[in-house]
């Protein structure tokens, strides 16, 4: 399996040569306020979907990073004319004025800038977006078949039951499509307020059991003070499932990203999960699934360069079931590299975490209490899909705006516990396209 594992990463490394570069999400900024690079794309992909205070608040904090910066001073200018903010405009002007390091050159530039302030509409405070999203996963083992294909039972090992091609299988393919609405509103120049709603279909290719439809919706407040960049949230989805028990979770949480400085910020968070099944006459048991999961965590983020990026990440957690012997405490770390190249941007991830259990499950043995310790590596890359096409043609007929995306992302999931039915190892590989439509200007 490892070895299957390591190719396809050959593989991908292979395909970089035609990859685009990157759509920035909301979690990225948070993750890195100080790059350059990663901010600017992010401001003027904001710009592109309408949101300029978010455009100037990520501007107006490159430029205290980066005072000597006229390029980013110049973009702010342009944009705070189309805001039509006089005082802003004013104090960025006389500020560039009465800089040393202007140029003859920019201060023309200034000048034609307001030159065309009277034919500038006043954008929007609110934006929206849609997404619609097809993607398709081939796993080698969909049905978590153990490694030594054997179960434990009442404390004896038995053999795992045959593979079938219907219940049980190994390879197979699973086709995902996703449609989410993201609704914002910029309340003032540092914060801002999101919707989402979402629904997503998966079916199966193979496998009788998992097809499943999955509708979820959250909404998040973002607020810059000083250095701390916050992000509350609650979020609810609901799981229906096709053949098994359906169920619903509801959560909340606090995501806080502290700049320390130009190389260094720390992001934390805390949050809460509730999932309640729902109880039918074939699934009259489902109730006694319902658990809360506890969560917190602490990530380094360090910026080895503009385009490079380190991050190392402790979490700790807790769940809490009905079920005694599914309640455990959880920890881990999670190691991440990010590389921001002309053609996209690679990340390479692996999370190591241990999970110790409660209580013994009887059915499965009187004696042994379950310990999990497993290792998942992920490697991705997304990009706009005109880049992969190197054809001036495709662009001008079918995504004019840049908004048409596609991810690439392997992962490995390896799973060592000390009751066999757990022991497991499965690998992944999911391709995808998104198509990004712009309803900013319905508002």
């Amino acid at each position: 399996m490892f070895k299957k594992f390591i190719y396809k990463i050959f593989i991908i490394f292979i395909l970089l040569a035609g990859v685009a570069s990157a759509q920035i999400s909301y979690e990225e900024i948070l993750d890195n306020p100080t790059d350059l690079e990663l901010n600017l794309n992010y401001a003027k992909q904001q710009e592109s979907s309408g949101n300029l205070k978010l455009t100037i608040s990520t501007l107006e904090r490159l430029s205290m990073l980066y005072p000597e910066s006229l390029e980013i001073k110049l973009y702010l200018l342009s944009i705070l004319i189309k805001m039509d903010s006089k005082v802003k405009v004013d104090l960025m002007i006389r500020t560039m004025l009465n800089d040393p390091n202007t140029t003859t050159e920019t201060k023309k530039l200034v000048a034609e800038l307001l030159s065309d302030t009277g034919t500038r509409k006043k954008e929007s405070k609110w934006f929206a977006y849609l997404d619609m999203k097809y993607s398709q996963t081939e796993e080698d083992n969909i049905s978590a078949i153990t490694k030594t294909k054997t179960l434990m039972q009442e404390g004896n090992i038995i053999p795992s039951p045959e593979v079938d091609s219907r219940l049980i299988v190994e390879y197979d393919k699973t086709n995902t499509r996703t449609s989410s609405l993201t609704v914002g509103k910029n309340i003032n120049d540092s914060s801002s307020l999101f919707f989402n709603f979402g629904l997503d279909i998966n079916t199966i290719n193979k496998k009788e059991t998992g097809d499943s439809d999955v509708a979820s919706s959250s909404m998040s407040y973002f607020k810059v003070i000083g250095s701390h960049y916050i992000s509350p949230y609650v979020y609810w989805t609901k799981l229906n499932y096709r053949k098994s028990a359906d169920y619903d979770t509801l959560g909340l949480g606090i995501n806080n990203t502290y700049i320390i400085n130009e190389k260094n910020n720390l992001n934390y968070g805390f949050s809460f999960s509730d999932t309640a099944y729902v109880r039918t006459s074939v699934f009259d048991t489902a109730k006694d699934n319902d658990n809360g999961t506890y969560l917190s965590f602490i990530r380094h983020n360090y910026n080895l360069t503009k385009k490079t990026q380190l991050g190392t990440k402790l979490t700790l957690g807790r769940v809490e079931s009905i079920k005694e012997f599914d309640s455990y405490d959880s920890k881990g770390i999670n190691l991440s590299i990010s590389q921001i190249l002309p053609f996209g941007t690679l990340k390479l991830k692996s999370t190591y975490l241990k999970n110790d259990y409660d209580e013994v499950e009887s059915f499965v043995s009187s004696t042994i209490i379950r310990k999990d310790e497993s290792l998942v590596t992920v490697l991705s890359l997304d990009g706009l899909l005109n880049k992969v096409i190197p054809f001036n043609k495709f662009k001008k007929k079918y995504d004019k705006e840049n908004s048409i995306f596609y991810t690439l992302n392997l992962k490995q999931s390896d799973v060592s516990s000390n009751i066999l039915n757990h022991d497991i190892e499965r690998n992944f590989f999911t391709v995808g396209l998104t198509k990004r439509i712009n309803l900013s200007e319905l508002f």
